[in-house]
């Protein structure tokens, strides 16, 4: 579909490494296999980025209008707390509460096909890529290997 289309395109255009391009292909194969329908539910927004809340309270379909991060050390931890609280119980996590890769279980926490899923997740790595300088390239990187494993 075009929304499926649009998002792929600008995603990828932003050329983020392999670990994303892994993470955009595994997306739209799981799109696909849910043949491209929306989920009723949304993502959880317990700690979502208020950035993220404002791109789809005004913005939202509208992928050339990110929002604006003013504070990347704040966005990166919301990030990280809104990530972590939306993976299943059985994930084990480190010192700081993020989860790590490995084990198996349910994902049923996070089947949210569609406009409303796993999209949201992927544009807000994007918009976070766009502005991180040092001080959090390495939590984004760490992020997007997360989410390319899950």
């Amino acid at each position: 579909p075009d929304w499926l289309r649009a998002a792929f395109d600008y995603m990828e255009a932003k050329r983020l490494g392999d670990d994303f391009r892994r993470a955009l292909e595994w997306w739209s194969v799981v799109e696909r296999a849910y043949e491209f329908e929306t989920s009723a539910k949304g993502l959880p927004t317990d700690h979502r980025p208020p950035e993220v809340q404002h791109w789809l309270r005004v913005n939202r379909r509208v992928l050339e209008k990110p929002p604006v991060i003013k504070n990347e050390e704040a966005y990166c931890s919301s990030w990280w707390l809104w990530w972590s609280t939306m993976q299943p119980e059985w994930r084990e996590r480190d010192a700081r509460g993020r989860p790590i890769a490995g084990g198996s279980g349910d994902w049923e926490v996070l089947n949210n096909p569609g406009k409303n899923g796993f999209l949201i997740i992927l544009l807000t790595l994007v918009w976070w890529r766009d502005c991180a300088s040092a001080s959090t390239l390495g939590d984004w990187s760490a992020a997007v290997n997360d989410v390319s494993w899950v």
